[in-house]
């Protein structure tokens, strides 16, 4: 079983202009509305890949039942916990000549005791082999303790934790000692307290912190052009090709979707965890996975995710590059593992 928790999910709505003038009216054309949050996210890329899943979190109002019914038009489960404020709107528009975003994100709804208590009563009945991923930031009044609670309950009960938050949250559920984490290269900078740039240094500080909180994946995007794939096996770069990117909303969110579906396709997950063994064997068709998810999302504009098909054609595209602990790498490309 695989369940996301969107603590804050949004109606994403989206658009296009010719350009954006300070104070005046832009009017915004091609509009379009899907259900969005880190998880929601995470989990309709999980689905499109036919792994079972089911999305969970807080909504409410319109907004809400809009988000229940475009994931209901495609087929994704979900178990949201019902609220008396209104599930917020997050706004993207790309401005067709310059191709960049302007993103309005709004801090959303507060949620109750009563309500955040429902959230960890549904949590509470995951039951090994499964995996819970949580991602995205808090809605109002609901605090990182209670986030860092749902992820401590969920590894208490040897539930599989897969962790894709903002930065200043990542400190916090590292204690909870997930078994995944991707940040992107700012909110892995946010999280060691360090700046980092280049892919030597951001291996050596992921293999700190693997060593000192014992996570047994770290992946971090925004990498000279591609990402870090980490274990406490081995470590991998990848990158996709060069394309004419559309829109990064949903990109990050798209690889651990794709990674979270691949791990459970390949059995990854025991009772008691993550099969250390198997993930070293398994490491580089999980990675590649995930980096074609984000291809497939960056190449679909607005606040669009990539289908399955259009992630599947990224796969023979990836390249991989292994890293040993000498510094020699090992380039390999286009092994699509299991479907």
């Amino acid at each position: 079983m695989i369940l996301t928790v969107t603590p804050n999910p949004a109606l994403d709505l989206a658009g296009v202009v010719d350009e954006i003038l300070s104070d005046e009216k832009n009017y915004v054309q091609d509009e379009t509305r899907h259900p969005g949050g880190n998880g929601i996210n995470a989990a309709q890329v999980i689905a499109r890949l036919g792994v079972q899943v089911s999305a969970t979190g807080f909504l409410g109002g319109g907004t809400g039942q809009e988000i229940r019914s475009l994931l209901d038009a495609e087929s994704v489960p979900h178990q949201f916990i019902p609220i008396e404020g209104h599930t917020r709107t997050s706004v993207t528009v790309s401005n067709r000549k310059t191709h960049r975003q302007t993103r309005l994100s709004f801090q959303g709804p507060d949620i109750s005791r009563a309500e955040a208590k429902k959230l960890e009563i549904l949590v509470s009945r995951l039951r090994p082999p499964a995996i819970l991923v949580i991602g995205g930031s808090l809605p109002g009044k609901y605090l990182p303790a209670n986030i860092v609670s749902l992820a401590k309950q969920a590894r208490s009960r040897s539930v599989s934790v897969f962790v894709d938050v903002p930065g200043k949250l990542l400190a916090p559920m590292v204690s909870a000692g997930p078994h995944l984490v991707k940040p992107n290269l700012s909110e892995f900078c946010d999280l060691i307290q360090k700046k980092v740039e280049t892919t030597e240094e951001v291996l050596k500080e992921a293999r700190s912190l693997l060593s000192l909180k014992r996570i047994p994946i770290l992946c971090v995007s925004s990498v000279q052009g591609g990402a870090l794939f980490v274990t406490p096996q081995g470590a991998w770069f990848g990158r996709g090709p060069r394309v004419r990117a559309m829109s990064s909303v949903g990109a990050g969110d798209s690889m651990v979707g794709a990674m979270t579906a691949q791990i459970w396709k390949e059995k990854l997950i025991l009772r008691s965890g993550i099969d250390l063994n198997a993930l070293e064997v398994k490491a580089e068709t999980v990675f590649r996975w995930g980096l074609a998810a984000a291809m497939a999302t960056v190449i679909t504009p607005g606040t669009q995710l990539g289908t399955r098909n259009q992630i599947e054609a990224f796969l023979e595209k990836i390249e991989i590059t292994r890293i040993n602990v000498a510094g020699k790498s090992r380039q390999r490309r286009g092994r699509r593992g299991s479907q």
